[in-house]
């Protein structure tokens, strides 16, 4: 039964790289010049980022059975604890950034919110990057 749990575990992890790709991929969304442009890319960002939330509920209940299988020390599983429900709680804020965005098809809300996609995407980006390394190296705590 690990061995299927850890499966899944490893499979949401790939699932959830997408949050490495959206800041380089949030950045595009200013160069294109057609509001309708940006407006089908930021939507497809929109839907990675429901499938990057979908892999973080995954990976988080899969992880605690992993763990309650394991031997790992209680400041590990804090920190891991924190960084999921930080990736989350900033994966919902941005979720919310490109929904406003997305109000108007002609995509004239775009501009106003797209900075703030890009600074959370980025922030997002960086605390999933943190996760794996926490993930990789569990020793070391």
């Amino acid at each position: 039964m690990v061995q299927v749990f850890v499966y899944l575990h490893v499979l949401a992890a790939i699932m959830m790289g997408i949050y490495l790709m959206i800041p380089f991929l949030a950045s595009r969304v200013q160069a294109l010049q057609n509001g309708s442009a940006q407006f089908g890319f930021l939507n497809v960002l929109f839907s990675m980022n429901r499938a990057g939330q979908l892999a973080l509920v995954i990976s988080f209940l899969s992880g605690g059975y992993l763990v309650s299988k394991s031997g790992y020390s209680v400041l590990w599983m804090i920190l891991a604890v924190v960084l999921f429900l930080a990736i989350g709680a900033l994966t919902g804020v941005l979720g919310s950034k490109m929904r406003k965005a997305l109000n108007d098809p002609a995509g004239a809300n775009i501009r106003e919110h797209i900075g703030a996609i890009k600074t959370i995407s980025v922030v997002t980006g960086i605390l999933f990057f943190l996760t794996v390394t926490l993930m990789k190296f569990p020793n070391m705590f």
